[in-house]
C-alpha cells in the first residue's frame, strides 16, 4: 500500500511507488513523482522532495502557463505535452473532454510526437527520482502517470485509484490554491458521455498499448527502455523486478 506523500505547499502530489503490479510486485518508491503547480513550494517543501530523491522536474505545461523555477541543485525540463495543434483541442475544448482521460487515446494517436518528448526528457534526465507535474496534477500529469504504470504492468484497479486521487485531494487543492478545480464540471462532461472517472480511466488504461504507441511514435530503443525498466529500477523481462542502480 502506498504512502501519501505531504509537502508543504503541494495538495496532489504522490510517488508512484507502491502500487500492484499484475505479477504480484509492487512499484519501487522514489522513481516517479506527481504533482501539481509547484508555485507553493517553500525551501522546506523541496527539502521533503530532495528527501524523496527528485532531481528532475518535468513541467507538462503550455509556454504561456509555466512559473516560477526550481532550486539550482535540480534540473529544469519544460515540455509543452498538450501544444498548439488547434484541429485536435478544438472539439474537446468545446465539449469539455479536454478535463477527462476522454483525450488520452486520441492524443497517444494524433500527437504521438508530444509524449514522445516527455519520454525523452524521462530518459535523459539525472540520476534520481524524475517529478513531473501539470497545472492540477490531474489530467495531463495523468496522462503520463497513466503511460508510465501500464509500461511495467501496473494492475487496473491499482492505476484507476491511483487517478481518482486528484478527485479526492480537489476540496485541499481549492483551499491550498484559491481556485476551483472544477470536479462537478468534470463529472457532468463525464455522464453526458456516459462515463464516471472511473469508468473513463478504466476505459483507457485497458486498451492503452505501450508497446504499439514506442512504434507509432517512433521512439528509440534506449528511451523506451528507459520507461519499461522505470529508469532501471524494474527487471524489463515479463513480470520481472529488480533493484536499481
Amino acid at each position: 500500500m502506498r504512502t501519501a506523500l505531504s509537502v508543504d505547499g503541494l495538495a496532489n502530489a504522490r510517488d508512484l511507488g507502491g502500487m500492484a503490479r499484475n505479477d504480484g510486485s509492487l512499484t519501487p518508491e522514489g522513481v516517479f513523482v506527481r504533482a501539481e503547480m509547484l508555485d507553493r513550494l517553500d525551501e522546506s517543501g523541496w527539502t521533503v522532495l530532495r528527501a524523496r530523491g527528485v532531481r528532475t522536474v518535468i513541467d507538462l505545461r503550455r509556454p504561456e502557463e509555466t512559473t516560477g523555477a526550481v532550486p539550482d541543485d535540480m534540473v529544469l525540463r519544460r515540455v509543452d505535452l498538450d501544444g498548439d495543434e488547434r484541429n485536435f483541442w478544438s472539439p474537446f475544448e468545446a465539449d469539455g473532454r479536454w478535463g477527462t482521460p476522454l483525450y488520452y487515446a486520441a492524443h497517444l494517436q494524433q500527437l504521438p510526437h508530444r509524449l514522445a518528448q516527455v519520454v525523452q526528457a524521462i530518459a535523459s534526465a539525472p540520476r534520481g527520482a524524475v517529478l513531473f507535474h501539470c497545472g492540477a496534477g490531474w489530467d495531463r500529469t495523468g496522462l503520463v502517470a497513466a503511460f508510465l504504470l501500464k509500461s511495467i504492468g501496473v494492475s487496473e484497479d491499482a492505476a484507476v485509484a491511483d487517478y481518482l486521487v486528484s478527485f479526492a485531494n480537489a476540496d485541499a487543492m481549492a483551499a491550498l490554491h484559491g481556485r476551483s478545480f472544477d470536479v462537478e464540471e468534470r463529472h457532468a462532461v463525464l455522464a453526458a458521455f456516459g462515463h464516471t472517472p472511473e469508468s473513463a480511466f478504466r476505459g483507457m488504461y485497458r486498451q492503452l498499448d505501450v508497446d504499439e504507441w514506442f512504434r507509432h511514435a517512433r521512439v528509440d530503443e534506449d528511451a523506451a527502455r528507459a520507461i519499461v525498466t522505470w529508469r532501471g529500477h524494474v527487471d524489463a523481462s515479463p513480470g520481472g523486478s529488480g533493484e536499481g542502480d
